[in-house]
């Protein structure tokens, strides 16, 4: 009986003389951007599932968050060890980064990509690449046809082809500028009260 109330004296006294753990730190964090939309988001806890499709069993990922601020964004969070984003209304989701190691205040400059333009450069990117493929395996089989002189030639196959990759080459020429140049770009720039620099994303 007297062990146990000993380490129960004990046990709160170790507790309280232990360092603190990151996730106890606070961080205060303003946006700077032009674009009213911007919010930053915290992940809260992720997973993954198990889903039933036509072709058998599917994994899809699974992500929890919350909304910590929207603009004006001046707040003080804590646990900066967990991963944020920056993402709003029509605008296209940052990679994720932590608030961790950059100072107790850090300003988030944040130069937002349009996530409707964005998707318009990935489906002009895909229907440009399946054109393109079309159009190659139409020369392809164009080229391969009948050699029999005596007969007239039929250059459909070769126009549909290089109908196909004129097309197919224009969709690539548009379509991945706009994917490439509308993600959203966040620079981690601290006070300089802490001495570190700033950190791109």
């Amino acid at each position: 009986m007297s062990l146990l109330l000993a380490l129960s004296l004990v046990a709160p006294t170790s507790l309280a003389q232990s360092p603190s753990s990151p996730r106890d730190e606070t961080v205060r964090v303003r946006i700077e951007t032009d674009a009213p939309e911007v919010s930053l988001f915290r992940v809260t806890s992720e997973g993954y599932g198990t889903v039933a499709t036509t072709g058998g069993m599917g994994t899809v990922g699974i992500i929890h968050y919350q909304r910590e601020c929207t603009m004006p964004c001046d707040v003080t969070l804590r646990d900066p060890t967990t991963d944020f984003f920056i993402a709003g209304s029509g605008i296209t989701p940052s990679r994720r980064f932590t608030l961790l190691d950059h100072g107790r205040d850090v300003s988030l400059k944040v130069d937002p990509g349009s996530s409707g333009l964005r998707t318009t450069g990935w489906l002009a990117t895909i229907f440009g690449v399946s054109l393109a493929v079309a159009g190659g395996v139409a020369m392809a089989l164009d080229g391969t046809g009948s050699s029999d002189s005596s007969l007239p030639k039929d250059n459909t196959l070769r126009k549909v082809g290089m109908g196909s990759l004129i097309g197919g080459g224009a969709l690539l020429a548009i379509g991945l500028p706009l994917f490439i140049f509308n993600g959203t770009d966040v620079k981690l720039a601290p006070n300089k009260l802490t001495g570190n620099r700033g950190f791109d994303l």
